[in-house]
Order: structure tokens, then sequence, then C-alpha cells
């Protein structure tokens, strides 16, 4: 539950683990590569802020009462476009470079808007997670004293961190890889047991 106290200071203690994702799932994906893959992903948005000068009201965002994300944008600064090309709302932003960025105010638009999307779909421990690695100015727990703090268990509290890191990825396309790779080992083992059926039946 998110809840500040008199002195306007979230209440850790009361975050609640809510869906995180099963240990089936989570196992599925390699967590350590996933995290590395967000950060790089909300770095990009940093500098893409800074590099921005000119649309910087247009990449503007804060974190909510509710830890949500929320955009920040001025409806009476018109933006000119960079490119003549549309970006589709199902890219996957792993694949594009520093330069891409620079070079179009639509792609910078589209991925803080997915960010924010995907980080908003996420459970008030998982966002709070997110918010305290990856999206506030300074850090204010590490790993331990969070768990002390909230008192929950390491083995709960790393299911969720792992589970926070994983939705966003799923979401934001960075996983595409591995989940193509998932899809298709299935398909060949379908594939094979069938065949195998059809062999020995003979």
């Amino acid at each position: 539950m998110i809840k500040y106290d008199k002195e306007q200071n979230l209440m850790v203690e009361l975050l609640e683990v809510q869906r995180p994702l099963p240990i089936d799932i989570i196992q599925e994906y390699d967590h350590k590569k996933v995290m590395k893959d967000v950060k790089k992903i909300i770095e990009t948005l940093t500098d893409n802020y800074f590099y921005q000068v000119a649309y910087q009201e247009f990449l503007k965002y804060e974190i909510d009462d509710n830890l949500k994300m929320v955009i920040l944008e001025d409806p009476e600064f018109q933006k000119r476009p960079f490119s003549n090309t549309r970006i589709k709302d199902d890219t996957t932003f792993k694949y594009f470079t520093k330069t891409d960025y620079r070079n179009s105010i639509e792609l910078c638009e589209l991925l803080i808007k997915r960010i924010k999307d995907s980080y908003n779909n996420l459970d008030e421990i998982e966002r709070f997670i997110i918010y305290n690695f990856e999206l506030a100015n300074t850090q204010e727990y590490k790993d331990e004293s969070f768990c002390a703090y909230n008192g929950i268990h390491k083995d709960k509290y790393y299911l969720s961190k792992k589970s926070a890191y994983i939705k966003m990825a799923i979401q934001l396309g960075l996983t595409i890889e591995e989940d193509m790779d998932k899809s298709m080992r299935e398909i060949m083992l379908k594939y094979i047991d069938k065949n195998m059926i059809k062999t020995f039946s003979c």
C-alpha cells in the first residue's frame, strides 16, 4: 500500500508484493542480462533529454505520489520533426543507437512513452525497485537495507526485483531474441516429439 508519513516520506514498509512473475518464467531469462539491458535503455532516456535541448519539454517526466511515471509536456510548444520516417509503436528499442535518437525526436518521444507505460504496469514494490535503482537522482536503498527496512524476506525481494526488470524488458521488446529462441525451441520439440511418435508407431 502506497502511503506517506507526516513528513511526506514514502512508507516503504507498507509496499506490497502483489503479482510478481512466476519463478518458472523468471528462470527462462538471464536476469543479469535483462537488468543490464534495462539500465542501458534508461541511460539512453537520460542522454536523449540532455542532448535534445530544444525539445526537453517533450522528454520531461516525474514520479508522482503513487509511484507512477508522469510525462510532463508543454502543449504550447510546437516541435519541428527531424525526420520524415514514422516509427511504428511496436518498435524494439534494443537496436537503436545514440545517433538514431539524436536524429529523431519522434523516436525519443516513443521511448519515453513506452518506458512510462511499462513502468506504470509494474506492481507497487516493483515500481519502487525500478525507481530506487534506475530513476531516482540518488539511490536511497541498497538491496540489504531495503529488505531490512521493508521487513521482506530476501528471497521474496529478489523475486520481485527480477520480476520488475523482466516485466519492463518484455514490454520494451528487449527480450525479443530470447522469446523467439524459446518459441523456436518449443516448435522444434513439438515437431520432434510428433515425428518420433510417428516413427515408433510404424
